[in-house]
């Protein structure tokens, strides 16, 4: 924050402050006004579902192997079974610990894969709305002779007048109404 305030001192001072066209956006509200912002947020929540499902399924199978392991114990620990039955359901025993644990050391990994996976996704997709918003916050700024435009969330105070937030989520929604079009052209 402290390198943006310092690079919008320096372009002032070097431009000359008189001169200088300075309009302030929300970046966050902009993010927001995409047109593929909410489409994203749908396909982040069903790959999240998506994830949680196939987690739900991988805990269902170590609950059936904790599940068989509780069975074997109970008939373990009849007294009335021979030694040999009980060195048999013993290794059983041993054999579904060592399942146990391979399933839940996969589940740990499996989750953390899925997680990072989503965070990538998301941070894919952010990349790409806030590249869109830039690139209209640059088109607005040449279109209406602007030198700087400063991220009103970043400075401390920006007079009101200063703000082309409204402006450039106009522009957004154009290319989202404009995008609605195409597609309905194509049905």
């Amino acid at each position: 924050m402290k390198k943006i305030l310092v690079f919008a001192a320096m372009a002032m001072a070097c431009t000359g402050f008189a001169e200088t066209k300075v309009a302030t956006v929300n970046v966050v509200d902009l993010v927001k006004a995409h047109p593929n912002h909410e489409a994203n947020r749908t396909l982040l929540k069903s790959t999240a579902d998506d994830y949680r499902a196939k987690m739900d399924a991988k805990q269902a199978d170590v609950k059936k192997i904790v599940e068989e392991a509780k069975k074997l114990n109970e008939e373990w620990q009849n007294p009335m079974i021979s030694a040999t039955k009980k060195q048999e359901l013993q290794k059983k025993l041993e054999g579904l610990q060592q399942q146990m644990m391979a399933a839940q050391q996969a589940l740990r990994k499996d989750d953390q894969r899925y997680q990072e996976d989503l965070s990538d996704l998301e941070a894919r997709l952010l990349k790409i709305e806030t590249g869109d918003v830039r690139a209209k916050i640059a088109e607005w700024a040449k279109a209406n002779g602007y030198d700087l435009v400063i991220d009103s969330t970043m400075c401390g105070y920006a007079d009101s007048k200063l703000d082309a937030t409204d402006q450039i989520a106009k522009m957004l929604a154009e290319k989202k109404n404009a995008k609605a079009e195409k597609e309905d052209e194509s049905k």
